[in-house]
């Protein structure tokens, strides 16, 4: 079957372009080449930390405005030389365009991971390639960063392929799309003839389709950002239905372009464009100033650089013998350059940027930063030259049906080296000497106020002083970190339509025994699901991640906005509590993530500043709760760290030593506040410190054990570990 479709009513000498049939295809502007530039410069200084730069990330929506421009102006000259449109030869100009860079990066990306990283960070980045060889990196980010304990992670170094993603699934919508207006424009012209005035209304006819059409995928595009953005910023960031209207904003202004009549009428004084390329740029810049990573995005936010990007590009395009200062600026030759790199060097500065800091597990310092753009750049020249324009010119690759077969070659590429690089990373991890768990017999002479647990804590505290080998089998394998992700609850609160009331434990326990708390309560929720049915308790588990357990509003924990939605599962939850008259209630929270709210409504992020208001924000909450127990116990939160263990023991060579890490101050000072307040309210504390800790130091494996799921929650195979110690501190002893 064609995918060629031939349009009887638009015939060459009939177009929709403005450039005659026979005029060979135009060169790419020079001041749309610098605007290329510009947006992978503002990425660049975005992603490289510079501060006062922090919007530059709507670099990416520059990029779709000039993508949707482009690639539409491609499909109506094409439409206005030929007289139809090929879907096929659509594709496979896409694919020489993306595919050949766009694959070497992520192999290449996956080949540095399986040298530098270990089987920890290995694994997920396989699986994250494999979506971006798909082009579906932007579904696999939303599910990651909408996931709680997935979001505390380290970024993907693949996870930039989102914006390609966005922009692929537009085009595969926007052609068909675009096909099926076509077809209506040159059916109805052939129901009224075909004379030469029937052919020219016919073009025009077809031209009125396709605005409307990409104005209603835009304007319903913009509307669901809008509705979207607020509530689900991390999501709605790497939706292509809440970017759709950016491609769309730039699609409409190439079918507008291409109508000579409908420029005429727009003018070309001077003037005019003047003030369009010059207002375009300061909107750009003005975004990247004023924006940060707390900005709601896209929403309408993203309007200013959007409109600012199509504002450049329709200057360029009216009609005027003369060039514009904005546009001699932008088309200068480093800016063309650096224009013409702009995808390399888009594909190669994330993981230049993010591996390095995955394997120093910090920060990189500013000379650092400087040396990953650098390296950027120089790999961007070469992917230029020896991949993306040899691929995308060279009459090897011309055929359309060669250089179809680079869609399912590319993904099968990418798939075989990520999972055979899985594989690799595993078996390097796993040979070797096997090095055996810690166990009690490292441990100094015996204590007898410790229990075993806490003798084992010792002795691998003592075993990563003397830089012990990581033990061969840990629990779980470093290729299974996902695994060590907090339990779920039997009801997840995560979703706030649906509230309903679930009965853990014991179901037939004749005590009553409810949870509050965060994901600091979750990560708790195999031991005291344990608890419970060893003592017969029905247990509630009224959690919900992020909601610290405490009288106040705190914010989403990576935006300045108050979490509202914690306040009114608050409020469902307690009208819940006073009707399950329990006998045991526990509380384990984590102290806020970012910020509160004062009682004025006005946002406080200065860490003592918090610790003060939390106090009372802590009491208050605590006795509350125990108004309407038997018992409440406040299980201290348990130390967190910088660094993340998972990764660091993953590291190549990395030594239990090398992972021995100290509780982080300013957290410890926090959970403090909550210790004083249960005090001060009268609720016993259980404090299993002595757990995870010895000495001030805090191992990342004890016996065979990794402790930490991430940086703060304890993982889903050290929690069991401690039944019987929390038991003891939470005042349980027998049943019935």
């Amino acid at each position: 079957m064609s995918h060629d479709l031939q349009v009887p009513h638009l015939t060459p000498s009939t177009t929709v372009s403005n450039q005659p049939a026979s005029a060979p295809a135009k060169r790419l502007r020079g001041d749309v080449q610098g605007l290329r530039a510009v947006a992978i410069l503002t990425v660049l200084a975005a992603h490289a930390g510079v501060s006062w730069f922090a919007g530059g990330f709507v670099g990416v929506d520059v990029f779709f405005v000039i993508s949707g421009f482009l690639i539409t102006q491609q499909l109506v000259g094409e439409l206005g030389r030929t007289g139809r449109i090929s879907l096929r030869r659509f594709y496979a100009r896409r694919a020489r365009r993306i595919l050949p860079a766009a694959t070497l990066t992520l192999a290449a990306t996956v080949v540095a991971a399986v040298v530098l990283l270990g089987p920890a960070q290995v694994a997920p980045l396989a699986i994250d390639a494999v979506w971006a060889s798909a082009f579906a990196a932007n579904i696999r980010m939303a599910i990651a960063g909408t996931d709680y304990f997935q979001a505390e992670l380290p970024p993907s170094p693949v996870q930039h392929f989102w914006s390609l993603a966005v922009e692929e699934q537009f085009y595969l919508v926007w052609p068909l799309v675009a096909l099926i207006c076509i077809v209506l424009a040159s059916r109805i012209g052939a129901s009224r003839g075909g004379g030469e005035r029937d052919v020219q209304q016919g073009s025009a006819r077809a031209r009125r389709f396709l605005l409307a059409a990409i104005a209603l995928i835009t304007l319903a595009s913009f509307v669901w950002s809008l509705v979207h953005t607020p509530g689900e910023a991390t999501a709605a960031y790497f939706s292509s239905l809440t970017r759709a209207w950016e491609l769309g904003i730039g699609a409409a202004l190439a079918i507008l372009v291409t109508s000579g009549r409908v420029m005429q009428r727009l003018g070309g004084a001077l003037l005019v464009r003047e003030v369009l390329v010059l207002g375009g740029l300061v909107a750009i810049v003005w975004a990247c100033l004023a924006y940060d990573e707390s900005t709601p995005f896209p929403g309408y936010h993203a309007a200013l650089p959007v409109l600012g990007s199509a504002a450049i590009i329709l200057a360029g395009a009216l009609p005027s013998g003369e060039t514009t200062i904005g546009a001699r600026l932008l088309s200068v030759a480093p800016m063309r350059a650096i224009g013409d790199w702009s995808f390399s060097l888009y594909l190669w500065h994330w993981p230049l940027l993010v591996l390095p800091e995955i394997i120093l597990q910090r920060d990189l310092t500013w000379p650092e930063r400087g040396l990953a753009v650098a390296g950027a750049f120089v790999l961007a020249y070469v992917s230029f030259r020896l991949v993306e324009a040899p691929f995308r010119e060279g009459a090897l690759w011309r055929p359309t049906r060669r250089a179809l077969t680079f869609y399912p070659v590319s993904i099968a590429l990418v798939a075989a080296i990520a999972f055979g690089g899985t594989a690799y990373a595993d078996y390097e991890a796993t040979r070797g000497d096997f090095q055996p768990a810690i166990t009690l017999a490292d441990a100094p002479a015996a204590d007898p106020s410790l229990d075993e647990q806490e003798a084992l804590v010792r002795a691998s505290v003592l075993a990563a002083r003397k830089d012990t080998p990581v033990p061969t089998e840990l629990r779980p394998a470093l290729t299974e970190l996902d695994s060590l992700k907090p339990s779920r609850t039997r009801c997840d609160y995560t979703d706030d339509s649906e509230r309903d009331l679930c009965v853990d434990g014991d179901p037939d326990g004749e005590k009553t025994m409810v949870v509050f708390g965060n994901s600091h309560a979750l990560h708790w929720v195999p031991t005291l699901n344990d608890i419970a049915k060893k003592h017969g308790f029905r247990t509630y588990f009224l959690v919900k991640n992020r909601c610290v357990s405490a009288s106040i509003t705190t914010d989403r924990g990576g935006e300045k906005d108050p979490y509202t939605e914690c306040d009114d599962f608050n409020r469902w939850a307690f009208k819940q509590y006073r009707r399950l008259d329990p006998d045991l209630t526990v509380v384990s929270t984590a102290p806020p993530i970012q910020g509160v709210f004062d009682e004025d409504g006005d946002w406080v992020g200065e860490s003592r500043k918090i610790d003060e208001l939390m106090h009372p924000a802590y009491t208050d909450f605590l006795r509350r709760v125990d108004k309407h127990t038997k018992r409440t116990v406040l299980i201290r939160d348990i130390q967190g760290f910088d660094a993340n263990a998972g990764t660091c023991l993953s590291r190549p060579g990395a030594t239990l030593g090398d992972c021995l890490m100290g509780a982080v101050e300013s957290r410890e000072r926090s959970i403090d506040v909550q210790v004083r307040a249960a005090e001060e309210v009268g609720v016993d504390v259980a404090d299993m410190s002595s757990y995870f800790c010895w000495d001030g130091s805090c191992p990342a494996v004890v016996g065979d054990t990794i402790t930490h799921y991430d940086g703060t929650h304890m993982s889903r195979q050290y929690a069991p570990q401690l039944t019987e110690p929390l038991a003891r501190e939470l005042g349980i002893r027998g049943r019935g």
